[in-house]
């Protein structure tokens, strides 16, 4: 019992620092999410009293949603939700009954709960009040005089929940144990060089801290660090003194340390350039959409509002559900370099397997998609929806050429696409400056598969090309 309430209260610090956003990003990725179940009649109590349920209606992104208990007051009868998130300490989704800036928890006041019948008959025509907190909770109270449309029982729809994706902002491990060891190991060689000392010396601690930050001094030159400190101490500071042999010591230990100032910055990116690769399920593109699978992803990995798309590729099947989805994003960080991210969603497992790294390769970053705005324009232009030539094809891929660039490919197929559809795009009209998506019709799907009827589709056209 023990261990179970200090997983709890684990748990519940965790979740309560995600919310705050204390050291966690958080980002809403849908809204309205839905929970729907069967009142019973004999739930709801006689009289004035509350009938505890605490029962489990179901379990959706990494939270349950429990049905804790149904009232009655002397004018009402109430019904009570709550929703407990199972957080991840790095990353995960939650649901939430509000929408949660960086600043303050907002609530809806939106036509939310929805009560039918056994055959679908609206039993309230919006005559309800409802109420909220405290935490999670959510309840709908509904007029006693209306209580005698409940005697067969009642589905229950609440669409109020917010679903958000988050992810842990900290350094690599590595990182973290370094900067916390490092002062530790410093202050501990002190001491022991104090405890070695021959003979007494008045302010001999202030002397060893003097002759180590003397040590690891350095003078820069041309972008060169160089130890000119511990050179001074060997020109100057070798004369015969009391405790020379350990003044001698914390001198060198200030050349280590400027030293390991050379040494870790190299191996920390190296081990920061290894790909790191975690894996999520419960992602589901029926419940979430391609937006919201996509707003996941950005959500979890993190990035930021700076990201650019470097690649993206679906695989869809003939009645246009996705099967595979792949994202390859990049996004500057504050040193310069580049963090790569490569998400691949399985529809078929319901799951995102996700690989980070971080480079200094130098990217196109100036010609390439914006993140954000990449995902409204799937939306806004359906993109999804375009086919490769030759009519009905088993498998249907949708490739982009992420760079906005210029294309003259004479005696292909062309069209462009904007908000009001396709339309054919003839050789007279290259070349053309705009953003490609390649569509064409892998024959299985092996990564290896010839993909053939492929279709040049373009849109947010610049120059050329433009609808006639």
């Amino acid at each position: 019992m023990r261990l179970i309430q200090l997983y709890h209260n684990r748990s519940s610090a965790v979740y309560q620092r995600i919310i705050n956003q204390e050291g966690y990003s958080l980002s809403l990725v849908k809204e309205g999410v839905a929970v729907e179940f069967f009142l019973k009649p004999e739930w709801i109590p006689k009289e004035v009293g509350e009938t505890k349920l605490n029962l489990v209606v179901e379990r959706k992104f990494d939270s349950d949603i429990i049905l804790e208990k149904v009232g009655k007051s002397q004018k009402h009868f109430y019904i009570q939700l709550n929703v407990v998130p199972h957080p991840n300490r790095s990353s995960g989704q939650l649901l939430n009954i509000s929408h949660i800036t960086n600043d303050s928890f907002i609530n809806s006041n939106g036509p939310e709960w929805q009560i039918t019948d056994t055959t679908g008959k609206d039993l309230l025509g919006g005559t309800y009040g409802g109420g909220e907190g405290p935490g999670n909770a959510i309840s709908v109270d509904i007029p006693e005089t209306e209580l005698s449309k409940f005697a067969q029982g009642a589905h229950v729809r609440f669409s109020g929940f917010y679903l958000y994706g988050y992810a842990k902002l900290n350094q690599s491990n590595v990182t973290i144990w370094l900067s916390a060891l490092f002062p530790l190991l410093v202050i501990a060689c002190l001491i022991m060089l104090y405890r070695k000392r021959s003979e007494p010396e008045k302010n001999l601690g202030w002397k060893l801290i003097g002759h180590m930050l003397l040590g690891g001094f350095t003078f820069s030159l041309n972008g060169l660090r160089l130890p000119l400190g511990f050179v001074i101490y060997l020109l100057f500071f070798r004369k015969p003194r009391p405790n020379l042999s350990i003044k001698d010591k914390a001198a060198l230990l200030g050349l280590a340390m400027y030293v390991l100032q050379l040494v870790v910055p190299p191996v920390l990116s190296h081990l920061d350039s290894i790909p790191k690769q975690s894996a999520w399920g419960n992602v589901s593109i029926e419940q979430l959409g391609f937006d919201g699978v996509w707003k996941m992803v950005m959500a979890r990995a993190p990035v930021s509002n700076q990201a650019r798309v470097e690649g993206f590729e679906t695989v869809l099947a003939q009645n246009g559900e996705v099967i595979e989805l792949e994202f390859q994003l990049f996004d500057p960080d504050a040193n310069g370099r580049y963090n790569r991210i490569n998400a691949v969603y399985h529809a078929s497992e319901q799951s995102v397997t996700l690989k980070r790294s971080l480079t200094n390769e130098k990217l196109q970053y100036s010609g390439a998609f914006p993140a954000d705005d990449f995902v409204n324009r799937v939306q806004q232009l359906e993109l999804l929806k375009l086919k490769p030539a030759g009519g009905e094809h088993r498998y249907v891929m949708l490739e982009l050429d992420p760079l906005h660039g210029s294309y003259a490919m004479k005696n292909e197929s062309n069209f462009g696409v904007d908000e009001k559809g396709v339309y054919p795009i003839g050789d007279e009209q290259l070349p053309i400056t705009a953003t490609r998506l390649i569509v064409c019709a892998p024959q299985s799907l092996d990564k290896m598969s010839a993909c053939e009827d492929d279709v040049n589709y373009y849109f947010n056209i610049v120059e050329g090309g433009m609808r006639e």
